[in-house]
């Protein structure tokens, strides 16, 4: 698929936003079991917005799926799980840019990748957010969850991209 003018290009982005906002407001319905698991769903149009345009659209398509959903759940710079979100996009997003720029990596690694930086950045936050150090030893349990969860994404976004072309 090419993009003929600026009007596609912000129209294919605009629905890449749409599509993860929908995906994660929904996915808090597909319950894994343990606090603070998800499946990352979102993440994989975010992945696909950087192989199909590039590293800018992927920073706007996970920054604005957290502000839109925030504002939406009316957490916006007030709640938890904002700050999570906000800090664990931005850090998975630059580790995303620094390993697809550095290495050969297929879109499972870069999806395995992200989760587990997405994770890191989240038991940051939270050990900021509580002032319990402690909380640090969840992160071998949310890096346990991330993997599994990143190939699938991986496994995905592999798909749509070989569906486009990429």
């Amino acid at each position: 698929m090419t993009i003929r003018n600026k009007t596609q290009r912000m129209t294919i982005l605009t629905m890449l936003i749409g599509m993860a906002l929908v995906v994660n407001l929904l996915e808090p319905v597909f319950v894994i079991g343990l606090p603070g698991v998800k499946l990352g769903l979102a993440n994989v149009l975010g992945l696909f917005a950087l192989y199909f345009f590039g590293v800018k659209e992927m920073y706007i398509v996970n920054i604005m799926r957290v502000l839109i959903a925030s504002l939406l759940r009316g957490t916006f710079l007030v709640g938890t799980g904002f700050w999570l979100a906000l800090i664990g996009a931005l850090i998975s997003s630059t580790a995303v840019v620094i390993l697809h720029k550095l290495t050969k990596m297929s879109e499972i690694g870069i999806s395995t990748a992200s989760a587990t930086f997405h994770n890191i950045g989240q038991i940051i936050v939270i050990v900021f957010i509580t002032g319990m150090p402690l909380m640090i030893t969840w992160l071998p349990v949310m890096l346990f969850t991330g993997i599994p969860t990143g190939i699938l994404t991986g496994y995905l976004v592999q798909a749509i991209n070989k569906r486009f072309k990429i």
